[in-house]
């Protein structure tokens, strides 16, 4: 492979070069939206091929490979505005490899990566999450968003507060109703059978600021400190820290690829009831 490095370290791949054979050949990641930290991170853990894709200003599109010391690989492709992502992919892919693609944009789920993807994962955030949370719905048992995975805390916070009780209600503070806000309604409608309110934060914030769920006579509060590396639990007269940790999106990704499959719950937490929802954000 003749190499033409440009500034960084990156290598020039000429059209129609042949690529030595991956370290890993049964994965390979997909990483729209030009997310070029999220697929180092993915390629380093998992010694793959992975891909960041950017739009080209020029008619004609390149690729660039940067090696990692693991044994992974980087390939930056730069493609024109009209031209389809597979004429520069497919040839790029190992044979039989399982892709794993990252969409970190608002979600239009792309039918023609969607259909040769094993896994489809999303970072929706705040915009338009009704339809987007519908879509991913709609697009089958592949598609999941990381927003799961950043519930899998308040989750486990929650349930080891309980024991044995069960709650009666299910209240979500939030300043907007994100991805994480509608996540948590969905669970405590499948774990509990119970609809979730919201209450408008006044703090405006722009994600979940508390979680309190109880019955009569008892109450357990959750809310997030020191920049969301920890819990304050709020049970009765009882207050106390727990430890949460936080997570990048690059740490994130991994984890999902490391599952590889969606966690069948989390479609079920997509059929949520939204009460109070037109008060908050």
């Amino acid at each position: 492979m003749e190499e033409t490095v440009k500034e960084g370290g990156e290598i020039r791949l000429e059209e129609g070069e042949a690529l030595p054979p991956s370290l890993n050949p049964s994965l390979s990641f997909l990483a729209l939206g030009g997310a070029k930290e999220e697929a180092l991170k993915v390629a380093s853990a998992f010694s793959c091929r992975a891909f960041c894709v950017e739009e080209a200003e020029e008619n004609e599109g390149e690729a660039f490979l940067s090696p990692l010391p693991g044994g992974g690989e980087v390939i930056r492709l730069k493609k024109p505005k009209e031209a389809p992502l597979s004429h520069f992919l497919f040839p790029l892919l190992p044979e039989e490899t399982s892709l794993v693609v990252f969409d970190p944009g608002k979600v239009e789920v792309k039918a023609e990566i969607y259909s040769m993807s094993c896994c489809y994962i999303t970072d929706i955030g705040s915009r338009e999450v009704l339809k987007n949370f519908s879509l991913l719905k709609r697009a089958g048992a592949k598609a999941i968003d990381l927003s799961w995975l950043r519930s899998e805390k308040w989750r486990e916070r929650l349930k080891a507060s309980l024991l044995s009780r069960l709650p009666a209600f299910f209240e979500v503070e939030t300043g907007s109703l994100d991805a994480l806000s509608l996540i948590l309604a969905g669970w405590a409608r499948e774990e509990f059978s119970i609809p979730a309110r919201f209450r408008q934060a006044s703090s405006y914030s722009s994600s979940v600021c508390s979680v309190t769920l109880g019955d009569v006579g008892w109450k357990i509060c959750l809310r997030e400190e020191d920049e969301g590396k920890a819990f304050e639990v709020e049970e009765g007269q009882r207050i106390f820290k727990a430890p949460k940790g936080k997570e990048e999106r690059g740490d994130l990704l991994v984890r999902q690829v490391e599952l590889l499959y969606p966690d069948p719950l989390y479609f079920k937490c997509l059929d949520f009831e939204v009460q109070g929802a037109k008060d908050v954000g």
